[in-house]
């Protein structure tokens, strides 16, 4: 198999003429399956008999395999000649709970270059993701089913919120929470929060989506907390009336007091800032204004829209994880939660292996070598060592009756 080779990465030698190696620089298939399996053997808890003939390796590898070329796990298991059956995973599962498997995701999230990440505050995002569930909840999973917007034929969807942490360079997804509707938007934050906190994470400032608009929310991060936010705000009402659409028209750039109010929660004072950004014809359009709630912002308001634009990385990742995402029709929370958790850890480890093993060292931060191992051949990389160990099928045999 062949490795690529980058420049400037052979031995050194040092001011007393030894030997000493810079940094391991670049990366094989074997070694990519390794760390994924690495990854999910230390955390995801697959029980397996002493007596089964195939151990937790070759279950985890058919797990991989679905994530890598983006199929279902049956079409995954009967691809593979050696691997277990389709069946036999599905048996491995059987006894996961979504708790469990939503502990063992968070935990495996922060196992590979998120320790050193944190030693310094950071600035996070936290975002929505929103997969559409067809049909009638299970008994006892009707609380993981949330009702919005009509999107790809349904108005039923899995909600999954994500703690992202934003840097040049590294970005990864820290915490992942399935929603539940009995504790709400409010309980998902507050459970992201304390996970970040939980983990030795440091805030400078936290960068929340517009689904998380709302009273309630609100007053727990101002005056509850007291976390330096910036949240988008919907520019709802008339131009002429006295919402937030009528605030950016009226008054035009800057920071402004407004109050946010619900007929169920009250009301709250907060500043919103308006910022403008030139379009240059665009669209059609000259001139575009944005509205952001802000609490204690760290930087000058001039940055504020390059700031809160930093978070779209996470949506960045949301799509990336999509193409690591095993396909299913499964109605099980369960599993979506696995497959979805699955898509973010392979993501995970592409940005660290990326940083470790395919940058070059040099003052003032290392130089990511991207166009050599993009996501999508961290994936060939990781189906061909899998397809490499267990053998594809190639072949159909049918017998004459």
């Amino acid at each position: 198999m062949k490795m690529v080779t980058y420049p400037h990465t052979i031995d050194d030698t040092d001011a007393r003429g030894r030997q000493r190696n810079i940094n391991k620089r670049g990366i094989c298939a074997q070694e990519v399956q390794q760390e994924a399996l690495d990854v999910l053997d230390t955390t995801l808890k697959i029980y397996r008999s002493p007596e089964a003939s195939y151990d937790k390796d070759s279950v985890v590898s058919v797990l991989l395999y679905a994530a890598a070329t983006s199929s279902a796990m049956e079409s995954a298991g009967r691809s593979l000649q050696d691997s277990p059956s389709p069946n036999t995973v599905r048996l491995s599962l059987k006894d996961s709970t979504i708790e469990g498997v939503e502990s063992q995701l968070n935990k495996a999230l922060v196992s590979r270059g998120v320790k050193g990440l944190l030693l310094h505050p950071r600035e996070v995002a936290i975002d929505l993701k929103y997969i559409p569930y067809y049909g009638e909840p299970k008994e006892g999973e009707e609380d993981f089913i949330w009702r919005s917007k009509a999107y790809k034929g349904t108005t039923r969807f899995f909600v999954y919120a994500t703690c992202y942490v934003i840097k040049k360079g590294k970005r990864f997804t820290l915490a992942l929470r399935a929603c539940r509707k009995s504790e709400g938007l409010l309980g998902a934050l507050k459970w992201l929060l304390r996970r970040f906190f939980n983990v030795g994470g440091k805030l400078i400032c936290l960068y929340l989506d517009r689904g998380f608009y709302s009273v309630k929310i609100l007053r727990f991060l101002i005056k509850k907390k007291d976390i330096p936010l910036c949240m988008a705000a919907p520019q709802k009402g008339k131009e002429d009336g006295n919402g937030l659409k009528a605030l950016v028209a009226q008054k035009g750039p800057g920071v402004h007091p407004y109050t946010v109010s619900s007929k169920e929660d009250g009301r709250i004072a907060v500043q919103v800032a308006v910022v403008g950004r030139y379009l240059k014809g665009r669209w059609g359009k000259h001139k575009e204004h944005f509205a952001f709630v802000i609490h204690r912002f760290p930087f000058k308001l001039k940055a504020l829209f390059e700031k809160y634009r930093g978070r779209f990385g996470i949506e960045t990742s949301h799509r990336i994880m999509e193409k690591a995402r095993p396909c299913t029709t499964s109605k099980s929370a369960m599993l979506r939660l696995l497959w979805v958790g699955l898509g973010f850890l392979l993501h995970n480890l592409w940005v660290w292996l990326r940083w470790a093993c395919v940058s070059l060292p040099r003052r003032g931060g290392r130089v990511i070598l991207d166009r050599w191992f993009g996501f999508f051949r961290f994936l060939s990389f990781l189906r061909r060592a899998i397809e490499a160990r267990y053998t594809v099928v190639e072949e159909i045999v049918i017998q004459p009756p």
